[in-house]
């Protein structure tokens, strides 16, 4: 018995739709890098004009002459794993890093943008001298009042950078940790910069604070996207 063939125009038809399918998959990713290259470049400048901003004006004549390289340079190491993560958007079924290193980038972005508008460079001696700190520093001690300041600030930072960051996502509901995490490791480094010439407690304190606050933002951020998502 002759074999049966395939009709030549169905074979034709099936050709042209996996061509125009694999084209049209083209496409689509060449305009999705496209537009993944110019977030992570937007994000990247931002987060770069945020950390010169939190350098430039910074004190250093109490500093040894290599902080300011060595300080530099691990901020530079954590943007740029931050933006790879973004661009690239590295992820797995329980970890979404992409997401949560852009809720980091925006939040340091924000902290360099108040960093900017504090009066005094030394953000320290700026708290210690406003009411609040100076009253948290008489009847407890400095190292609970910059706890309280890490906290305030970080809250802050989180919940403004998760809003932003999060906003039009379509994917599962994020959890807060990672994010969290993200924003307090950019965040650690001007901490410690900040701290030079203090004690481990007042360095300990803030980055207590900080941690718990970063959490407490994306946290509030998250919830306040749900909301928003369901109005």
């Amino acid at each position: 018995m002759e074999t049966e063939r395939t009709p030549q125009e169905l074979r034709e038809g099936v050709r042209s739709g996996i061509l125009a399918a694999v084209q049209r998959d083209v496409e689509l990713r060449g305009s999705r890098t496209a537009r993944l290259l110019v977030a992570a470049g937007a994000l990247g400048v931002f987060s770069a004009i945020s950390v010169t901003l939190l350098l430039s004006e910074h004190p250093f004549a109490h500093h040894a002459s290599w902080h300011p390289v060595v300080f530099s340079a691990v901020w530079s190491g954590l943007l740029i794993v931050s933006l790879a993560l973004v661009f690239l958007e590295v992820r797995t079924p329980a970890l979404p890093l992409a997401r949560s290193a852009r809720v980091g980038l925006l939040g340091l972005g924000v902290a360099g943008l108040c960093g900017w508008v504090c009066p005094d460079p030394h953000f320290l001696h700026w708290w210690f001298a406003t009411g609040a700190g100076a009253r948290l520093s008489a009847t407890a001690n400095a190292a609970f009042s910059v706890l309280c300041f890490g906290l305030i600030t970080a809250i802050l930072f989180g919940l403004v950078a998760s809003v932003a960051a999060l906003g039009g996502e379509r994917r599962g509901a994020m959890r807060p940790l990672l994010p969290a995490l993200a924003l307090l490791l950019l965040l650690a480094p001007g901490i410690a910069l900040q701290s030079v010439g203090t004690s481990l407690a007042v360095f300990s304190g803030w980055l207590l604070g900080t941690a718990a606050g970063a959490y407490t933002g994306v946290a509030a951020g998250i919830r306040l996207r749900r909301w928003f998502a369901a109005t």
